[in-house]
């Protein structure tokens, strides 16, 4: 069910540049499980502990989903969106200003499924759940990331699930969602996917 698609990069062709190309992807796999790894860490059922934590796979996701080249949010910085009560508190502060592919990131919060449309990523608080049919219908054909941490998120068209099983954060991943507005998550990131829907 999980797909893997081959990434496309600028090497130089032959033995060299596939040497080098090997070792450019294994260095972005041995980062990303190493943080991923630590990010899913146990973890209290509720609580700052697991934000902080969620606040992380968040970063994550910016650094290793790529937008299309023509979408209206890919100059200046990229906007991570909360929209609905922030359960983040003072962990999403960790977030705020580091950098991701040579971005600043900006988070704002949001009173309207309408102000999402000019975001990168858009979290949407589980206070928002009345309404989510509204918000994904709303941002649908824009290049908005869509997460939150909802049951059954991904079955209702939202892109990232974050998901509490024993005590450990991971995250399920709606490609059908992404690909139809043509962001593309990198194959490192959905190995370590729980489900991957297509």
């Amino acid at each position: 069910m999980t797909t893997t698609p081959a990434d496309k990069t600028g090497a130089p062709s032959g033995a060299g540049g596939r040497l080098r190309r090997l070792c450019t992807l294994a260095g972005a796999l041995v980062l990303l499980v190493g943080l991923l790894v630590g990010l899913t860490g146990p973890v209290r059922a509720a609580g700052s502990a697991e934000y902080q934590v969620k606040a992380a796979f968040l970063y994550n996701f910016l650094k290793f989903v790529e937008w299309p080249s023509d979408s209206t949010t890919s100059s200046g910085s990229l906007t991570l969106g909360i929209l609905g009560k922030d359960p983040f508190g003072e962990a999403i502060e960790e977030v705020r200003g580091k950098t991701a592919k040579g971005r600043r990131i900006a988070v704002v919060h949001l009173r309207t499924p309408e102000e999402a449309r000019d975001c990168d990523l858009l979290f949407i608080s589980a206070s928002e759940r009345g309404r989510l049919a509204q918000i994904l219908k709303t941002v649908q054909n824009y290049r908005v990331l869509t997460v939150a941490d909802q049951e059954g998120f991904c079955q209702a068209g939202g892109m990232i699930n974050l998901v509490s099983v024993k005590n450990r954060v991971g995250f399920e991943v709606n490609m059908a969602a992404a690909t139809r507005v043509r962001l593309r998550i990198s194959s490192q990131l959905l190995k370590l996917a729980r489900q991957v829907l297509e």
